[in-house]
């Protein structure tokens, strides 16, 4: 029935609001199962009770459903437990990106822990709008009590008094904050929601607080666990939400009610104890959390008949079973107004209780409402409405977080207008709604581009994952002209996975051209772990492992170095036959008269960057006739890798559109200077930068291997050219060393082009940084302030410098196969990398000069 199949689309993939949850744990937690056990994404049972959750079907169903999130069969927990630990390890943010599909705005009680978990904002990664806070009542409570015993009170002043105006502050401070959307309490767990709606007398109060401060210490906390000042700490806050209302500042007071950890009161979690409150302050929105379960009915009635009160069908999702989520669904609906009711996950520490939650509400409400449909109770329409207010309008309302919801009803997928399950693409498409095709893109180990294009409504099922990609593995031995090597095999494919945060719109393309869009991909296996032959995988791998095991933070940017050509054809077939340089006159930094003919060209460059959102720093002339260098903003080296392909596109394209050829040649005019890919790596801290800068200087010649990669590449090393010169040493702000230091922790490397595939460079670098910080190596090599290549021996033995520079492909490639990088890069992909370089090495000595210099422009 076509209709029904509408209402479950909308319900299977309209945007939520998740109008409660919780902080997600740091990457170096989130295996820490003693401290933060998985099965707390099923049970609210602690210590020896938790034991028993395995026996549980809410934990059993769990197990089965997050196969599909895994994307590997998990028959038994421990199946589970390893899964994701191995996706923390490998892609933990793809982990949360796949568990919060869908997630429009998440709002976070973000004061549940102090230690371990990520805070609030940096949520906002995955999500399409900026995350925002609930402030936990209690907590605030217990930070003005710490605050107030580390510091002396004024003549006169009480420990009440001064509380109470630290409190008040501390609230009124929250409600003029844009962040805060809302508060919480959990006196339900501190002393029950039978709260007196009046202030209590002074006395009492000053003699509730002292036995908070009598029961806890600076070291441990303060637990606030007191009835009288308890109920005053919602009252007041109450009072705060009321006054605020008046002046249209709306921000409601969250409960928890029901469903809760063994500390709690059961027979006091009955939402039904808050009556006299809801009354006594009939202008201040309340929510009921968590369902109530098992007062579900008492919430609904409330939310039925005060038009302050919001019930929440959170928690219970993925806490009961299949039946009972549906029951409490159905008692929800039986008297509440939909437009009442609010969805949340209450997800907390791990990434699956949100997917669970998310998966298990959809299931339920989708059968519930289309049974109610074929029962006559709703139409379509009517079910379609309750739907989407439940998922994200009600509390888009309450919450005045005035976001649209771009969600197109119908089958058919279309384009931004349609509501996406990553918080990348959504934003990226809302952004560009006018995209048409995507391209899917990856570099093989000959730094060739490779490309799939995608319709929109293909690209969005494949981000969906509703259908996979398969490339032939043979493009690990694959050379430029699509040559298969003897040692590759044309059977076996790995499966291309668009990485989200890597998307650019393309730019410089013909006017005649549909908008599209870039993508770059990991590489998956078939049941969808990362492979480890990736470029993109290997260089993220490293970066995270100098973070996971030295606590070391990276940064890369690029300086892209090209030079202009004219091409020059046969007139009568219209083929190129070779290149000039754009500008003959012209030197470094200068601008001459063929150089600014070239201006229009460079500003058109700069501004398409800038559209694309790639903001240049600088762009200038450089030596070589028709060179010029633009310079990048720094960032992560993945997602700066990614910026530099996605700029060397524009750069081309733009280029192509004045009858221009832009190569990233090494030395594309052997008489001119060399055209490099400076990289500019910086780490913080700086503690161990020498170790780090002595591994890399140990491993240089078989980094060379990646960072120069072609037998062309050697052209540049020579001394005199600025390139680098000939040995491996540095210096501080020495040009020319193949290392300048320009500050604590920050490098520029000089012995690296275009013609690398940049992933591996980067990676192999860092992984001479790694290795020498394992070790704690020394730095002996001392800083060099001239061309090393014009020291005599003796000097340089006297500073260090005994290592050449490989002067050939062949001689970086036996380092190579020397060095210890198999360890942190892959003895498979390097086996590989190896045998690409050395056929590739081999079929370009085979041509003439000159068109060995013509194949490689072509395609660089």
């Amino acid at each position: 029935m076509a209709s029904l199949d509408s209402l479950r689309h909308l319900v299977q993939t309209h945007p939520i609001i998740d109008n409660h949850a919780h902080n997600l744990l740091s990457r170096d937690v989130a295996c820490d199962y003693d401290s933060y056990p998985l099965e707390s994404v099923t049970s609210e049972a602690h210590g020896r009770a938790l034991e028993n959750a395995r026996a549980t079907l809410p934990l059993l169903r769990a197990t089965n459903q997050l196969s599909e999130l895994y994307g590997s069969l998990c028959e038994t927990w421990d199946d589970v437990l390893a899964a994701h630990s191995r996706w923390v390890q490998d892609d933990y943010d793809g982990l949360i990106r796949r568990s919060l599909e869908g997630t429009n705005a998440l709002l976070l009680d973000d004061l549940l822990s102090d230690d371990d978990v990520e805070s609030y904002d940096w949520h906002d990664r995955f999500t399409i709008t900026a995350t925002k806070r609930i402030v936990r009542i209690e907590a605030v409570a217990a930070s003005v009590i710490g605050d107030l015993m580390s510091t002396e009170r004024k003549e006169g002043e009480t420990v009440w008094s001064k509380f109470r105006q630290q409190f008040l502050e501390a609230i009124d401070r929250a409600m003029d904050d844009p962040a805060v959307v809302g508060f919480k309490s959990v006196i339900c767990y501190r002393t029950g929601l039978d709260v007196d709606p009046y202030s209590g007398d002074e006395d009492l109060l000053t003699a509730s607080l002292h036995r908070v401060l009598d029961s806890g210490t600076r070291r441990s906390g303060y637990r606030v666990e007191e009835k009288p000042l308890n109920d005053w700490l919602v009252q007041q806050t109450l009072k705060a939400i009321t006054f605020k209302k008046r002046a249209g500042v709306v921000k409601p007071l969250q409960f928890h009610t029901g469903l809760g950890d063994n500390d709690i009161s059961l027979v006091k979690a009955n939402p039904a104890y808050l009556q006299p409150l809801i009354v006594q302050y009939e202008h201040a929105d309340i929510v009921l959390l968590h369902s109530a379960y098992p007062y579900t009915r008492e919430a609904g009635y409330l939310a039925c008949v005060y038009p302050n009160v919001y019930l929440d069908l959170g928690e219970v999702f993925p806490m009961v079973s299949r039946e009972a989520q549906e029951k409490i669904l159905r008692e929800s609906l039986e008297i509440t107004p939909t437009n009442r009711l609010l969805w949340s996950t209450d997800g907390h520490f791990h990434p699956e209780s949100f997917w669970l939650a998310n998966r298990q509400f959809r299931q339920a409400l989708e059968k519930v409402l289309v049974e109610y449909v074929q029962h006559g109770d709703y139409t379509v329409s009517q079910a379609k409405t309750a739907a989407a207010d439940i998922l994200f309008h009600n509390s888009n309302r309450l919450y005045r977080l005035n976001l649209e919801s771009k969600y197109v009803d119908g089958s058919v997928l279309s384009k931004a207008q349609t509501s996406l399950p990553s918080f990348p693409l959504d934003a990226f498409l809302l952004k560009n709604p006018d995209i048409e095709f995507v391209w899917m893109q990856w570099v093989d180990y000959t730094a060739t581009i490779r490309v799939r294009m995608f319709p929109i409504e293909e690209f969005v099922r494949i981000a969906r994952k509703q259908r996979r990609v398969g490339i032939t593995l043979s493009v690990c031995c694959m050379l430029q002209d699509d040559t298969l090597l003897p040692e590759g095999t044309p059977t076996g494919q790995f499966y291309l996975e668009p990485d989200l945060n890597s998307l650019y719109r393309n730019g410089g393309l013909a006017k005649s051209a549909a908008p599209s869009a870039t993508v770059m991909t990991f590489w998956r296996t078939e049941d969808g772990a990362p492979l480890d032959r990736c470029p993109r995988t290997t260089l993220r791998n490293i970066v995270d492992k100098l973070h996971a095991e030295h606590n070391i933070q990276l940064k890369t940017g690029f300086e892209v170095e090209v030079v202009f050509l004219k091409p020059t054809q046969d007139q009568h077939t219209g083929h190129v036959t070779g290149y000039t340089p754009a500008a003959a006159n012209h030197s470094w930094s200068r601008m001459t008269s063929d150089t600014r003919r070239l201006v229009p060209l460079l500003e058109e460059i700069t501004q398409t960057l800038a559209s694309i959102g790639i903001k240049l720093e600088q762009f200038h002339a450089e030596s070589a006739p028709g060179q010029f260098e633009f310079v990048l903003p720094p960032a992560e080296p993945l997602a700066a890798t990614d910026a530099l392909l996605a700029a060397r596109q524009v750069i081309a394209a733009v280029a192509e559109q004045h009858g221009l050829h832009a190569t990233l040649h090494p030395r594309p005019a052997p008489e001119g200077a060399g055209s490099a890919a400076h990289a500019h790596v910086s780490i913080t801290p700086t503690t161990n930068e020498n170790a780090f800068l002595a591994g890399i200087l140990k491993y240089f010649q078989s980094i060379a291997a990646f960072t120069l990669s072609s037998e062309a590449s050697y052209e540049r090393v020579r001394p005199g050219i600025w390139a680098g010169s000939e040995w491996v040493t540095w210096g501080f702000q020495n040009r020319e060393a193949p290392v300048r230091k320009i500050e604590a922790g920050h490098w520029e490397f000089k012995s690296l082009d275009g013609l690398a595939n940049m992933y591996l460079a980067m990676a192999a670098l860092l992984s001479g940084g790694y290795m020498g910080l394992e070790s704690n190596l020394p730095l002996t090599v001392k800083e060099c302030t001239v061309d090393a290549s014009t020291l005599t021996s003796s000097q340089r033995a006297e500073l260090g410098i005994t290592t050449p520079i490989p002067k050939s492909l062949a001689e970086s490639l036996d380092a190579l196969e020397r060095a210890p990088l198999d360890k942190l890069l892959g003895a498979e992909m390097i086996k590989d990398y190896v045998t690409v370089k050395r056929a590739e090495m081999v079929r370009l000595q085979a041509m003439s000069l000159e068109k060995r210099r013509l194949w490689l422009l072509e395609r660089y």
